[in-house]
């Protein structure tokens, strides 16, 4: 018992005062098991290092990612938990009780319950090192092949890939390895891919002759290598498209029969791919995606370029809409006019109010419109985004994404947390932008070691770059937060905080907390 929180380290599961769940994975579970056993002492970072993952080598950010971790799933008893910087860690479970105070021989029950657990924790089986799902098969969709040559192929065999993880995703039943995690596992064995927690890995091929194309799908167990299920689809290249939704469809036909009964199908008849109808406009918006990625201006540009050409020749393409919008905020630099960034800011409220016009239903869609509905209506623009988690609660780049969305709406604080963590989990090997956003969120929780942890791990963009520089103030690596500041100013002279503010879309309690960050960095020592 940690407050009003109830600890059970043998399975991982945290359970609060009003009945909320929560699971720790093995590492956090073990960090906490070490922390219990010396209530009210400062452990050392060096000792839990030494103690959890022993001979193993590891930096710092394994062990704050834990402490968050663990934190997270004790919600409001987190504050037992406590940081001393450059010295520890340490558990007071001896606090008092907010709701149902204890007598002295309760709380020691309580402690001598909570370390018999932590010794069982020890002998138990874990999926150790990898997410686990959490419930149903875990599927990992390797990288489909193109069979025929050319780039354009490449590139459809790739978003193909997505589509089926994606579709998969949709169903909240199935855990889906993220693009990143299953790529891991392109040219390793079954023994890899059981060692990850996948119970199934799905491959698929593209080939095109004469007009025709072919679509191969195999579903194979990675207990014994046993072929479990596969199709072959075949049409015009034209409805290459339609042929990667019909075999979709039928790996959750399989999967739903399998795992969660008849009415699978049912459910997933409504559901769709990115919706584009024209395949060149589809070219057109994975060119795009590609270069937005790299982050460089004028990679930018011509992704804009890319995007717009999509959008004229299929202007149903909900998807591409929705990239146009997040593109053209991304674009806003401080070194622009204003004019430049009003003309971008209102070319993406545009984008993004096409985008939920035509695809009312689609996550991104209904994601990018928020950004343009919360200044009249942020109560519909909160749902918005819920509705989105709710649509997708298995996409990791999704999830990744909306959790920026809490500097917007702070409200969203605690959710943002979740979706955060749930990307990471669901994609270990994840893209840098991924820290961008968590470093955001947890500067604006309060989380300010974990949020410099992943700042540094992020994009070499003008906002990361502040947001490490706040995130640094706000830890008390004053020091450092100046030397940051200072070289953010040489780059970006005309960079402020307000500037910041604006170009991040900040609420106004958001915008205060890294306000004050760069305030402290900007101080003379």
């Amino acid at each position: 018992m940690i407050g009003n929180t109830i600890v059970d380290l043998a399975s991982g599961t945290v359970v609060g005062p009003d009945g909320r769940r929560a699971a720790l994975r093995p590492k956090p579970a073990a960090v906490l098991t070490v922390l219990a056993a010396r209530p009210g002492h400062i452990v050392s970072k060096a000792e839990l290092l030494d103690t959890v993952w022993a001979s193993r080598f590891v930096d710092e950010d394994a062990l704050v990612q834990c402490i968050g971790d663990i934190r997270r799933a004790l919600g409001a008893d987190g504050a037992a938990l406590k940081t001393y910087a450059k010295r520890g860690y340490s558990l007071d479970i001896a606090r008092p009780v907010r709701h149902h105070p204890m007598s002295r021989w309760g709380m020691a029950l309580a402690l001598a319950t909570l370390m018999l657990i932590g010794g069982l924790w020890t002998a138990t089986s874990f999926r150790d090192e990898n997410p686990s799902p959490d419930a149903g098969p875990a599927i990992a969709v390797l990288p489909f092949s193109a069979l025929s040559e050319g780039e354009r192929w490449q590139r459809l065999a790739q978003a193909l890939t997505l589509d089926v993880i994606s579709d998969l995703a949709r169903n909240d039943w199935i855990f889906v390895y993220a693009d990143a995690a299953s790529r891991s596992l392109a040219d390793a064995g079954l023994d890899a891919a059981r060692d990850m927690g996948a119970d199934y890995l799905l491959t698929g091929s593209v080939q095109t002759e004469a007009g025709r194309a072919r679509l191969s799908v195999a579903l194979i167990g990675t207990q014994g290598g046993q072929h479990v299920w596969g199709e072959q689809f075949t049409g015009s290249v034209a409805d290459l498209l339609d042929l990667q939704r019909d075999a979709s469809e039928a790996v959750i036909g399989q999967l739903a029969a399998r795992w969660s009964g008849p009415i699978a199908r049912h459910e997933r008849a409504a559901a769709v791919g990115r919706g584009a109808a024209n395949l060149t406009a589809y070219d057109l918006y994975l060119q795009a995606a590609e270069r937005i990625q790299v982050y460089g201006i004028s990679d930018m540009e011509e992704a804009e370029r890319l995007l717009k050409r999509a959008v004229a020749l299929d202007p149903g393409f909900g998807e591409a809409w929705a990239k146009l919008s997040l593109l053209s905020y991304s674009r806003v630099h401080p070194e622009m006019t204003e004019a430049e960034m009003e003309a971008l800011w209102a070319q993406g409220d545009a984008a993004a109010l096409e985008a939920i016009r035509v695809s009312p239903d689609v996550p991104t869609a209904l994601v990018q419109a928020a950004n343009v509905v919360r200044w009249t209506d942020p109560d519909r623009a909160e749902q918005m985004v819920r509705r989105a988690a709710t649509l997708a609660p298995n996409d990791a780049d999704l999830l990744a994404y909306m959790a920026f969305r809490a500097l917007h709406f702070p409200a969203l604080g605690e959710e943002a947390m979740g979706w955060i963590e749930r990307a990471i989990t669901l994609n270990p090997t994840r893209p840098d932008w991924y820290d961008w956003n968590r470093g955001a969120v947890m500067v604006l929780n309060g989380y300010y070691d974990e949020a410099v942890s992943s700042y540094r791990r992020a994009p070499d963009h003008i906002e990361a770059r502040a947001g490490l520089v706040a995130a640094l103030a706000l830890a008390g690596h004053e020091d450092e937060a100046r030397e940051k500041m200072a070289a953010l100013m040489a780059q970006t002279p005309h960079f402020t905080p307000q500037w910041f503010a604006d170009a991040a879309g900040l609420h106004p309690d958001a915008a205060r907390i890294f306000t004050q960050g760069f305030e402290i960095a900007a101080q003379a020592p």
